[in-house]
């Protein structure tokens, strides 16, 4: 009897190291299981982690361009600008210029007319003054001519 004692206590020693073999087994795959997946989960997460830190790098990469992108149109405006002040400063001389030759222009205009004036009054009295003298010599000669004729003979110059 004490063989069957002994091996009923095995038996049930048995059972009880099975239950807990099983209940070991069940816990260790349940945590291989979670470790599968925390594993997944965490190549998942590297994997998210190099696209959003290739998609920042790609982002600086951009920003860096526009950086000096930014800076080659300030320094272009910074010399457009300059330009632009200096072409006013010249537009402004030119115009001062400009305003100074058309009143020249003006006065030499109104010198020239009051020349023209001079001109036409001038050419006036001078076929005015020619004219008279014309018509005074033509009576001149006219009167020369005519105390030059001979008179002719009346009737009563006849005796």
């Amino acid at each position: 009897m004490a063989h069957n004692e002994e091996a009923a206590r095995l038996h049930e020693n048995l059972k009880e190291a099975k239950a807990i073999w099983v209940e070991l087994h069940d816990t260790v795959t349940a945590v291989a299981e979670r470790e599968s997946t925390l594993m997944e989960q965490v190549n998942n997460l590297e994997a998210n982690l190099r696209s959003k830190t290739e998609e920042a790098n790609a982002a600086e990469g951009k920003r860096e361009k526009m950086k000096e992108r930014l800076k080659r149109v300030i320094e272009q405006n910074r010399l457009h600008s300059t330009t632009n002040v200096e072409l006013d400063s010249k537009i402004s001389k030119m115009r001062a210029k400009n305003e100074k030759l058309q009143s020249k222009i003006d006065k030499l205009r109104a010198k020239l007319q009051d020349q023209e004036d001079s001109l036409v009054f001038e050419k006036t009295y001078s076929i005015y003054h020619t004219k008279t003298k014309t018509q005074e010599e033509a009576k001149k000669a006219l009167s020369i001519l005519i105390t030059a004729l001979p008179r002719p003979v009346t009737g009563d110059n006849c005796s």
